[in-house]
This record gives C-alpha cells, structure tokens and sequence, in this order.
C-alpha cells in the first residue's frame, strides 16, 4: 500500500500560508560567513558569502578569496576553484554513492568544517495535479509518488520549481514505510485563490502552462536535522542548528538527486 505525506503544519496553514523556497532570513549582529556547499550525482558547488549587520537589508557578500577543498572518506583532496558571485566549483566532481565527505573552507583567517555521507538514489514514480477538499476549501495539490529505497532508514528533501523558480520544499522520512511507496502531496493552490487570482496570491497560484519540476533529493540525517531546523527557525525568528564548526553558517551537503517535471494545465487536473 501507499502512504501518504501531508505535513501537518502545511494542512493547519493552508488559508494563511504555504510552504516556502529555502530563504535563511539569518539573524546575527556581527558579520558572519555563510556556507551552502552540495556534492551530488551531478556535481559539486560551494557558495562563500558574508553576512551584513542586522541594520543592512542587502543581501550578503560573496567572496571570492576563500579556500574551498573537499575531502574523501578515503583520503583523496580535491581543491575547489572560484567560479563567480561567491561560487565555488568542480562540475567534473561526483559524489560516491556510501562515502563520507568532509568540506573545508579557510576565510578570514577561520576554518570552517562539516561532513556529511551521501546515499543512494530515490525516484519518483509518478506525478499529477488533484483537488482535495481540506478545511472546507477546495485545494490543489501537486501528488507524486516517491519510491523509496528499502532496507535502510532514508531521509529526502524534494524542491518543487515553476518555471525555474522556486516554489515549494520540505523534508521527510520514511519512518514506519521502508521500501514502499510514499504518495506526497504538495500544497499549490485553493481553487478560489486561482478564482480571485489577487496579487498577493500570486507566487502560489499556478498558471496554464507553467512549467513545473521537481527535484528529489535523498539526503542523510544531519543534513535532515539542519534543513528540519530551518523550517522550524522561520517561525521561531532563530538560526538553524549548526552544521558547521568553527562558527559560520549555512550546511553541507552530500547526496543523490532525481528530477522529473510536467505541464500544469486545468484539463489535466484529476478530482
């Protein structure tokens, strides 16, 4: 049997809010480094900023005099060349499917460490549109069905993307599901906000035509915890938990990535 995902804070929320792109809204008073760094299937990518004081509103400053390397479980040192804008790149660099990787990154005379194990790769088996009635209302979601990986405890992150822009995300388990099918459904619209098609609804509402993908991300449990901690900060008006040490922030992480995408359009939308 399949089980299905509908966060329950998502469900509570869905006439006030939604769930969102990853946006950390830092909260520091000293300027301090922030660190998003990715080994993947498909590549590897570190960002290097620097935050402002809190009276600032402007986004962060990239830098581009650190030193990027990455670390193997077994031993071999790969050095990341600046790209631009604060990226750091090795497009030629693939993760490993049960290895163990340690980024290090030396700025400002600090040294800034985190690991984290990548494991292997979850598919998506399907995906289409629905209307769901919750809280009296009539709701759009987007459902797809994640095909999890058995014998082994998993942890997932899924990024939902309209026309290349962020739209949605979250994280799971699959506590009490190992090896079956997990349907997920991801809150898009109400039917009345597509009616009223207001403004402010604007970022939510979902258009003919619009160009809709997901990636699916199988992630391990520290980069699960920090990502969890994250949504819980935004309405706690706190920082995320820390998975660097030497006083920076931001996380790393290594993982396997599956993406598949469709159209939206309303004749498609199943009741």
């Amino acid at each position: 049997m399949k089980k299905y995902i509908l966060p329950v804070i998502l469900l509570l929320s869905l006439l006030a809010g939604c769930e969102k792109e990853i946006y950390i809204d830092y909260r520091t008073v000293e300027p301090l480094y922030v660190i998003e760094g990715r080994i993947s299937n498909e590549g590897t990518e570190v960002l290097v900023t620097l935050t402002k004081d809190m009276d600032d509103g402007s986004d962060p400053t990239p830098q581009s005099d650190a030193t990027v390397t990455l670390i193997s479980g077994d031993g071999e040192i790969y050095p990341l060349d600046y790209a631009v804008d604060g990226y750091y790149r090795a497009a030629d660099l693939t993760g490993t499917v049960g290895q163990t990787y340690t980024l290090q990154v030396e700025a400002g005379g600090n040294m800034f460490t985190s690991t984290s194990e990548m494991h292997g790769q979850a598919q998506i088996g399907s995906l289409h549109f629905q209307w769901l009635k919750a809280l009296g209302e009539k709701v759009l979601f987007l459902v797809f069905v994640l095909e999890d990986i058995p014998d082994q405890e998993n942890y997932y992150h899924y990024k939902v993307y309209r026309n290349g822009e962020n739209y949605r995300w979250y994280v799971m388990n699959d506590r009490g599901n190992d090896g079956k099918p997990i349907s997920v459904n991801v809150f898009c619209m109400t039917e009345q906000m597509a009616k009223d098609d207001k403004e402010d609804d604007r970022e939510h509402i979902l258009y003919e035509g619009d160009e809709i993908s997901i990636e699916l991300q199988t992630i391990d449990k520290r980069t699960y915890d920090y990502l969890y901690s994250v949504g819980l900060s935004e309405s706690a008006a706190s920082n995320p938990i820390d998975n660097f040490t030497g006083g920076c922030l931001g996380y790393f992480a290594a993982f396997s990535t599956f993406r598949t995408g469709t159209v939206f359009s309303y004749a498609d939308i199943r009741e």
